[in-house]
């Protein structure tokens, strides 16, 4: 695909102000191209972003990993994964994106129009096809490039994600009284083995106070409490009166 010697200036004005250089701007320009206006030039889907957002997902995990195993020595793997899946989630991605101002360079078709640029998924998508292109320009340095690009950007953004745990949430709040634990209780089960659902009770001091139902006992478990935390801080206003 051919890049104007205009468009060449904007992207490398853009790389410049995060710190990076890109020899191959075609590869930068590529990072930023959805299948819609590739499509629109009669071009194949080789030149959208879509093979770079495949290598850049997988750059994308690999350093957020790294970056929260390093930060967080106290954490255990079941924290770690539930804060990445938060990181590494579309609705974060965009906001990252955004963060940057890469709406702007991203091209699209006619049938996304300009609005497309700020579709969450496209955005997510051009973040993640711009980590694979700094991936492949930086050679060997690569992964070590994608980090410190990551670190140096978006630390406190990493640092300031809050894991939404429910259970962990009721359980802090109930200890604020006693010493007493939630419990959860499996109420009923329906549907065949492969298609069951579970409904589960929440219990404080053997009261009952929420419930709900899910495909699975943890995510049944997750929304019980979710909604017994809404039921409790809602009595603990009303107690404050």
């Amino acid at each position: 695909m051919l890049v104007s010697n205009e468009r060449k200036k904007v992207l490398k004005k853009f790389a410049a102000s995060l710190g990076l250089k890109f020899k191959n701007i075609e590869l930068l320009n590529r990072a930023m191209c959805h299948t819609s206006y590739a499509a629109d030039l009669n071009e194949g889907r080789k030149e959208s972003y879509e093979r770079l957002e495949f290598l850049g997902d997988a750059v994308l995990k690999l350093t957020v990993s790294d970056i929260l195993y390093n930060l967080y020595e106290d954490k255990m793997e079941g924290a770690l994964t539930e804060q990445r899946a938060i990181i590494v989630a579309d609705k974060t991605i965009a906001r990252l994106a955004k963060k940057i101002d890469l709406p702007p360079l991203i091209l699209t078709g006619k049938c996304e129009g300009e609005e497309g640029k700020y579709k969450e998924s496209i955005l997510a998508c051009a973040f993640e096809a711009f980590l694979g292109a700094i991936y492949l320009e930086y050679k060997e340095k690569g992964y070590t490039k994608a980090k410190e690009f990551l670190i140096s950007n978006f630390k406190d953004d990493i640092l300031n994600i809050e894991i939404s745990n429910p259970k962990a949430k009721l359980q802090e709040l109930t200890q604020k009284y006693n010493h007493n634990l939630p419990e959860y209780v499996t109420l009923d089960e329906q549907g065949p083995a492969h298609k069951k659902m579970f409904t589960v009770g929440v219990y404080y001091e053997n009261k009952f106070i929420e419930k709900a139902t899910a495909p699975t006992k943890k995510e049944a478990e997750t929304e019980a409490a979710r909604k017994a935390l809404v039921k409790l801080r809602e009595q603990i206003k009303e107690d404050d009166v």
